[in-house]
């Protein structure tokens, strides 16, 4: 077994760690980063601001400065005066990050699994099968464990081609509420992102307290196809699939070190966006001496009380949340709502979304947040 030393070890080669390795780099530090190379395909959506620039230009599938909610009764659209709805191509993103990551002379690369991960002494210790690392600083961005009370947002999507839909889809479909609830304790929606001109991805989406079998969800995309192009489904439609599962509330890290990514908070509780989140704690990296800011929430307090009230109402009563969407969606504007989602937003902000919703699980939420 051969032995390296390293400042930083990073583990885990998704976003989260390429990123991070990066962000070390480009500040002049040696590191190394462990585990497979991570070639799923993977659709990142995100929020952006129409006047800052983006550092994912290459990546970017489709934007939009419109968007659109579903329910049974009526469709609410959005139009983004100030923000646009962005679409990336996560799988071509990671290859990027690799490329650029091993034309740096501080950069080392072990595409193995790590098989164990721990403190020791003053350092960190790594093993794979064939290597043991020596660190100072150790990041891990495997998954953590779901809190008690934390729900999950999982979902399975297909991507098809855009033929087998009926009408024009010129924007997406962020929730569509039109088939039946189906999962006991459970929120279910449809998503809708028409890619390409040629590709559609439909998604079909929980928010509950517990996973289901990802076939359930597979059937319920399945079924919003067939509903929309009025054809027998085949397998031939599909071009391919992705599927993930996010926490929506506390997180608990499994390893030792620093967690990144899903592992520290990235995620926006509310809503499961983890992009923006990861920016912000790299970003924090950029300006502090020490490495806290990666591991920390990186959402604001108004933001943390907010989604700890959304998420106790969600939580007692996940199907509510299809009344608190409709009302949300329909009180708010676009730049309003993307604000939100964004950790844009102001006090007053806040409170005119809570005039918005359902008013007595609210008030007990409060009043129980504040107990």
């Amino acid at each position: 077994m051969n032995t390296f030393h390293s400042k930083n070890v990073v583990v885990g080669a998704g976003i989260s760690g390429l990123m991070l390795c990066e962000s070390l780099v480009n500040r002049g530090e040696e590191v190394t980063l462990v585990g497979p190379v991570d070639n799923r395909v993977q659709t990142i959506c995100t929020w952006r601001h129409k006047d800052k620039p983006t550092q994912y230009a290459d990546h970017i599938i489709n934007s939009w400065d419109q968007w659109e909610f579903s329910f049974n009764n009526h469709v609410q659209t959005h139009h983004g005066n100030e923000f646009l709805y962005e679409a990336l191509n996560g799988q071509s993103l990671k290859k990027a990050l690799e490329l650029r990551l091993s034309e740096s002379e501080n950069f080392t690369r072990i595409a193995e699994p790590v098989d164990r991960s721990q403190a020791v002494d003053n350092c960190f210790e790594v093993t794979t099968k064939d290597s043991k690392l020596i660190a100072a600083n150790l990041f891990d961005s495997r998954p953590p464990q779901f809190g008690s009370n934390t729900l999950v947002q999982q979902f399975f999507g297909i991507v098809v081609h855009t033929k087998y839909l009926k009408g024009e889809l010129t924007r997406p479909k962020l929730m569509d509420f039109t088939l039946p609830q189906r999962f006991d304790g459970a929120l279910a929606f449809t998503y809708i992102l028409p890619l390409t001109e040629e590709t559609t991805l439909i998604e079909a989406t929980i928010f509950a307290r517990t996973t289901v079998p990802y076939e359930a969800l597979r059937s319920m995309a399945i079924e919003w196809l067939v509903k929309s192009s009025g054809e027998a489904f085949n397998e031939d439609m599909v071009l391919y699939d992705e599927s993930g599962c996010l926490p929506m509330g506390d997180v608990v890290p499994l390893f030792a070190g620093n967690p990144i990514g899903l592992a520290s908070g990235s995620a926006r509780p509310c809503s499961g966006y983890a992009l923006s989140g990861l920016q912000r704690q790299l970003s924090g990296l950029t300006y502090e001496n020490d490495y806290s800011s990666v591991s920390c929430s990186p959402y604001s307090k108004l933001s943390a009380w907010m989604d700890r009230i959304f998420l106790r109402v969600l939580n007692r009563e996940p199907q509510i949340g299809l009344s608190i969407f409709a009302a949300m969606t329909r009180g708010l504007s676009g730049d309003r709502f993307a604000g939100f989602m964004t950790d844009n937003f102001t006090a007053v902000d806040a409170l005119r979304i809570i005039t918005t919703l359902p008013k007595y699980p609210f008030i007990r939420a409060v009043l129980k947040n504040d107990n």
